[in-house]
């Protein structure tokens, strides 16, 4: 091959290697896209609301694995969906805190803080809060008007319709002047106005309401209640207790509200009439002096007694009762009994009678000092029973009928207080009196709860009779 050839053959081969080169370099180009990084956005609807109200929350999220919603202070307190609506019941300041969680393990928080908003302070009337012990005037309740600082069925004054001057002209609420009292009049179930009052100690107070009524069934109790000042929620505090006709709409009677906890500082209290026909003139309010201990001596009870003898409780179940000590709905205290009318499971049944005795710690007792049992007791089931105290001499009692009540005492389902004389408690239930045989009454051994042979019945929760607070007093 001669030296010309050569070259041209060089020449081929050299253009035929780039062609190659970039042929290859060509198919190696490739088209690149960058991924958005993981994100959120998340949103509040609002974030300063009143106590009640919802507050919308919503997250939209790109690559996430996990949704975590945390809500202080909020219902639902959690949730792991993405948009939620959260109530707000009690003023605060809260955090609601979400938490995310991305495919690649990354977490991101959101925050939002919930400003919820309570109730506006009250406007005592007169601009001035009453510092107690003091009176409070029932006409000068607060400022405010309907549904804040009063409630009244009816927008026009009654009292002023009637003929009565007019005291204030600011809303409707029935007050009646009158030459020495003005009052809150002509009033009905479910009305009720607010006090704010200023205590200087935080201690127990006594609450006289002066009322009248001159309907001949009385009047209606009246409740106070304790107002929340951020929610203006109510609370029972206690309550007078219905009244007999006071004699006319103009003469005034104490009926109490005693043993009040009130704490130092600004409090709002609200009277609520529970009925009609009542009248209130004015609040007298007062620190409590607790009563001396009763002078007696105490079988089964929390109260401050002077002395002691504890009965032995419960008693053991027998005699077709079964006995259990109770510690909800006590007439004082945390516990009470429940004698339960039970054949089957009281381990000692018997025929035509159910009883249960009550062994006193020191026994016999000497109660020669005492001439009265006191004892509360509570049933809604109307059936006779015998409340009887067992002695070295002879078992003596009386029996509750609930056709011929007496000592108070009534078949509501309510608890009542009974004060029965020694004087009355009788040998057999009819033979000489307690109070009448020394022998008998220095020598007491037992306090026994037993059905009436007249009135026993073999029915299944035929007898049930709550006992509590059983002592002996002199007076």
């Amino acid at each position: 091959m001669n030296l010309k050839n050569t070259d041209f053959l060089k020449s081929i081969l050299l253009l035929l290697f780039f062609a190659m080169l970039f042929s290859c370099v060509e198919e190696e180009i490739r088209e690149v896209t960058l991924y958005d990084k993981p994100h959120t956005e998340a949103s509040a609807s609002r974030t300063d609301i009143k106590f009640g109200e919802t507050v919308d929350f919503k997250s939209t999220s790109f690559k996430h694995l996990t949704t975590t919603w945390t809500f202080a202070g909020g219902s639902p307190a959690s949730s792991v969906n993405p948009d939620v609506t959260v109530v707000y019941n009690n003023p605060g300041t809260y955090d609601a805190k979400l938490v995310i969680k991305y495919i690649d393990n990354t977490i991101e928080t959101k925050l939002f803080k919930i400003i919820v908003k309570g109730i506006d302070p009250p406007l005592p009337y007169g601009g001035t809060a009453v510092i107690i012990p003091g009176t409070i005037e029932a006409e000068n309740y607060n400022l405010g008007g309907e549904g804040i600082a009063y409630h009244d069925t009816e927008e026009q004054n009654l009292a002023v319709l009637n003929g009565s001057p007019r005291y204030r002209t600011d809303d409707g609420v029935d007050v009646q002047m009158g030459n020495n009292i003005n009052n809150i009049s002509y009033t009905q179930a479910g009305e009720w106005s607010n006090y704010t009052i200023t205590v200087p100690a935080t201690g127990i107070y006594d609450f006289d309401f002066r009322v009248s009524s001159g309907d001949a069934a009385g009047g209606k109790s009246i409740k106070l209640q304790l107002v929340n000042p951020n929610t203006g929620v109510a609370t029972d505090l206690g309550q007078t207790g219905n009244f007999p006709n006071t004699g006319s709409y103009n003469t005034y009677i104490s009926k109490n509200v005693n043993g009040v906890n009130l704490t130092e500082g600004q409090n709002t209290f609200r009277v609520l009439f529970t009925g009609s026909n009542t009248n209130l003139d004015k609040i007298n309010i007062k620190v409590s002096v607790p009563p001396p201990p009763i002078d007696g001596v105490g079988i089964f009870t929390e109260k401050d007694i002077v002395s002691s003898n504890p009965g032995i409780a419960p008693p053991p179940n027998g005699g077709n009762m079964a006995i259990t000590i109770v510690t909800t709905n006590t007439n004082h205290g945390t516990k009470a009994l429940w004698y339960h009318f039970d054949p089957a499971g009281n381990g000692s049944p018997q025929n035509g009678f159910a009883l249960s005795h009550m062994d006193l710690t020191i026994s016999p007792y000497n109660a020669t000092a005492y001439n009265n049992l006191n004892v509360a007791v509570k049933s809604s089931t109307p059936k006779k029973v015998r409340i009887r105290l067992n002695t070295n001499s002879g078992n003596y009692w009386v029996t509750l009928n609930p056709g011929n009540p007496a000592y108070g005492m009534l078949w509501d389902g309510q608890w009542h207080e009974l004060v029965i004389p020694f004087s009355q408690i009788l040998r057999d239930g009819n033979s000489a009196a307690l109070s009448t045989v020394p022998a008998a009454k220095s020598s007491i051994k037992q306090f026994t709860i037993r059905t009436d042979d007249s009135d026993y019945s073999t029915a299944p929760n035929s007898f049930d009779y709550y006992i509590d607070d059983i002592y002996f007093t002199t007076n």
